[in-house]
């Protein structure tokens, strides 16, 4: 279980991984880079090979039930975050 303060003192908790809150950013190229690699491997692509080169690049998104904020993770990996609010 993780949690995560946002600025405005909203906590989110993770519990099952399927909060409305949580979502995950993978840079295009790498979404690219693993559907060629399906192509070329076609039956012999494994979830395992899928998830070996999307969770190196992943970063962890929340977006913040309370203030809409959305909170990025910097680096994979990294459990450092930045904040971003929309501007009216």
């Amino acid at each position: 279980m993780s949690k995560l303060s946002c600025r405005c003192g909203y906590v989110m908790v993770s519990r099952t991984m399927g909060e409305s809150f949580l979502y995950e950013v993978v840079p295009q190229k790498i979404i690219i880079e693993i559907l060629n690699n399906w192509d070329e491997k076609g039956s012999n692509f494994t979830s395992d090979d899928f998830f070996d080169c999307y969770n190196k690049f992943r970063r962890d998104v929340y977006k913040c039930p309370s203030c809409r904020r959305v909170i990025i993770e910097d680096e994979p990996g990294s459990n450092k975050f930045s904040f971003y609010i929309n501007e009216p």
